[in-house]
């Protein structure tokens, strides 16, 4: 089993370990949106537009965006 994986937040490639969470790869992505995903301002969603929340687990390729919330 592989340590590591990639998964792409708003179409950059990040590489976190296994069984790290949505909340981990917006934080090695950029603590800024983090924070604002964390207050509420901003919305995390799936490659087909369903929003995910923090606690999510993710996979391998795995492709997630922040949005602002409407």
């Amino acid at each position: 089993m592989k340590e590591k994986i990639k998964v792409f937040v708003n179409g950059e490639e990040i590489e976190i370990y296994q069984g790290m969470q949505v909340k981990h790869a917006l934080i090695s992505y950029d603590y800024g949106v983090y924070k604002k995903c964390l207050e509420g301002e901003y919305i995390v969603i799936n490659e087909d537009g369903f929003e995910i929340g923090l606690e999510g687990a993710l996979n391998e390729n795995a492709k997630i965006y922040t949005k602002r919330r409407e």
